[in-house]
């Protein structure tokens, strides 16, 4: 397991009572199309995630990456595992950091919209996010599906991406979800790809699918365009 500081130069993203929020804040685009809080997988906040940072902002988004293990970052999935279950029973607090993050960057960028974007361990806390913001116009999770929670917010967006081979979010617990969303008038798109869950992550030597990802990106760049536009 490593900790990962943060560099005195790094771009800090402070909520309304000054507090530091933990994460990654990439530079401001010139022409700012809507806010991003991108939330990691059980992983931890990666190059990788940083990364998908920096892509949203040269497509003209907002972003910053929450880091929920305060700088750790896992090596093995063993590690991930023990970082995933320290924060497991903080769920209430995390979609509360979440808030403060849109808040904070609503404040900076006043008339923008805000999505929250996450993978796996940080899909389900975007569903979270979106069931909890008030604010939060669009949520897109990447294979997570949190357990015990209903999204009743109208003025929310969601879209999800599923891998057929997923043991977690299961073709049962996918078809669960889109019919809490329909009957509760939720506007939503699921994406479903022949892949192993993870097939976003370059980092995933066992699952990256480049094909996938990258029509999942495509997919979410047009919607978090219609949403936040």
């Amino acid at each position: 397991m490593r900790q990962q500081g943060y560099a005195s130069c790094e771009r800090r993203l402070v909520d309304a009572s000054g507090r530091d929020l933990p994460g990654h804040l990439e530079a401001t685009p010139a022409r700012t199309r809507g806010v991003v809080v991108l939330v990691h997988d059980f992983f931890g906040l990666t190059p990788h995630v940083r990364g998908l940072a920096s892509r949203l902002v040269a497509e003209g988004f907002v972003a910053f990456a929450a880091d929920l293990y305060r700088g750790q970052v896992a090596k093995t999935r063993d590690e991930a595992t023990t970082l995933a279950q320290a924060i497991a029973p903080t769920w209430k607090s995390i979609a509360v950091e979440l808030g403060l993050g849109v808040s904070a960057l609503l404040a900076q960028h006043p008339g923008s919209k805000a999505a929250v974007v996450g993978f796996g361990m940080g899909g389900a806390a975007a569903l979270v996010g979106a069931a909890a913001i008030e604010r939060l116009s669009a949520a897109v999770t990447f294979y997570g599906i949190p357990q015990d929670v209903t999204i009743e917010n109208q003025r929310v967006r969601i879209q999800c991406h599923f891998a057929e081979h997923d043991p977690k979010c299961t073709s049962e617990r996918v078809a669960d979800l889109q019919r809490s969303l329909r009957e509760r008038d939720i506007q939503h798109d699921v994406h479903q790809y022949e892949a192993q869950s993870g097939f976003f992550n370059t980092g995933r030597g066992d699952a990256y699918s480049a094909p996938d990802a990258e029509l999942a990106w495509t997919r979410m760049l047009v919607f978090l365009n219609a949403a936040l536009g």
